[in-house]
């Protein structure tokens, strides 16, 4: 989940860009269907992602809701500016924000969520493993295609430091961001914000993402130390402790060590 509005400058104006090379997914003529009176892309891979996201439902159904608001929000602002959307890899850009939170699967049997890595990691490497055994993703997907949605989900929490990667992985980031609290967007009419939010209502979405982020951390506390959902283990989850885990116990135990070895030198 993103919790930092990041976009650049080009990305906000949809400002003709020189790309390095030319791919053919990007401003390619795709199928499209229409949903929450949005027109969105329509191939078999999106389709099948949208059927992933579905299995959270029973259990988490602010979750599929989160995901499905960011893929629209992203659209509509792309549909409101034919420069911007001949830029883009619709494809691309639907499936790093329809998969972008798989590490927050709370299914026991999750296919997507490992005990060892933070969540965005989970959710990174499920979308690179969904995208890679699809059929539909043979001799379409190259490595560039896939870093863009590794990159999107894996730093969608980091603030500042998506800035500089592709435009591609910064809108799918930005897609994300405009989930959360601030005057609606002037990229997305507000028509589109309404139709979007009455088929797909975030009315839960703080609650499940304070639960889902509680579970983490009760369920996988050592992926959880050094990053933001430390907090809420701290706030939360009985008998968590992440003191010992932190990179400043480390720094601080080296330090005491490194006096005592050497009392009297200085920086």
């Amino acid at each position: 989940m993103k919790f930092s509005v990041v976009a650049s400058a080009l990305a906000l104006s949809g400002t003709a860009v020189a790309r390095p090379k030319a791919y053919s997914h990007i401003g390619k003529k795709l199928p499209t269907t229409t949903i929450a009176n949005i027109e969105v892309v329509d191939t078999q891979l999106v389709r099948d992602a949208i059927t992933e996201v579905k299995k959270f439902i029973p259990l988490q159904p602010y979750l599929y809701n989160h995901v499905m608001r960011s893929w629209l929000f992203g659209a509509a602002a792309f549909n409101n500016n034919a420069t911007l959307k001949a830029q883009i890899d619709l494809e691309a850009h639907a499936l790093g924000t329809l998969l972008h939170d798989l590490g927050w699967d709370m299914r026991p049997d999750s296919p997507w969520v490992t005990k060892e890595q933070r969540f965005e990691v989970d959710g990174g490497a499920g979308a690179l493993q969904f995208i890679r055994s699809h059929n539909c993703s043979k001799n379409q997907w190259d490595e560039t295609r896939e870093q863009w949605v590794y990159d999107a989900i894996a730093l969608q929490a980091i603030s500042g430091i998506p800035d500089y990667k592709s435009m591609q992985t910064q809108w799918m980031i930005k897609s994300v961001g405009f989930e959360f609290p601030g005057p609606r967007s002037p990229l997305i009419k507000d028509a589109d914000y309404d139709s979007i939010l009455a088929e797909f209502p975030n009315d839960t979405l703080f609650r499940g993402t304070n639960y889902t982020f509680t579970w983490m951390a009760s369920t996988k506390p050592d992926a959880t130390y050094n990053t933001y959902i430390q907090d809420f283990g701290t706030a939360y989850v009985p008998g968590f402790n992440a003191t010992g885990h932190r990179l400043f116990d480390v720094i601080q135990g080296g330090l005491q060590a490194e006096i005592a070895a050497n009392p009297g030198t200085h920086l």
